[in-house]
């Protein structure tokens, strides 16, 4: 990702960097590799491995369906709108759609609250669970970060 987003100039482009050698995007993948560590590091503080892969799958779940949410929320918000030329829309109108959507949305809203819920042999339930929270928002917020900074750039 860092190799990608380098090329598109979101991130600065040394990220793009391609090994002389041996043809691999070598900085790309070693400020992966520090931040994944650091992750690891974190991730494992107070509690045993089992404890720290729970923290990286609740994290994963929670990072994967944020997306669900804005496309469950859009698909209610685009309701309102006509249906252009060469459009389908969801078979059912206007009432069948906005009601899958809150149902997604309901779904997809209890799963990552259900993420958040440390394991029962968990010995430190509230430092389980401020490290899935504060590593998912952490993560999203570097994402938002380079998102944001690559935007600029590509504007100026």
């Amino acid at each position: 990702m860092p190799f990608v987003t380098g090329l598109d100039r979101f991130l600065p482009a040394f990220f793009g960097r391609i090994h002389p050698r041996y043809g691999s995007p070598y900085i790309s993948l070693l400020v992966q590799a520090i931040v994944a560590a650091v992750f690891i590091l974190l991730e494992q503080a107070g509690t045993s491995v089992k404890g720290a892969y729970d923290v990286l799958v609740s994290m994963a779940i929670i990072s994967y369906f944020i997306p669900y949410l804005f496309m469950f929320t859009s698909m209610i918000r685009l309701q309102r709108e006509p249906a252009g030329q060469g459009l389908i829309r969801v078979p059912g109108g206007r009432p069948a759609a906005t009601s899958l959507a809150a149902l997604g949305l309901a779904v997809t809203s209890v799963t990552i609250v259900l993420a958040l819920i440390p394991a029962e042999d968990e010995p430190n339930k509230p430092l389980a669970v401020l490290k899935v929270a504060g590593l998912t928002l952490l993560l999203v917020g570097i994402g938002a970060l380079v998102y944001i900074h690559g935007a600029r750039r590509r504007d100026a």
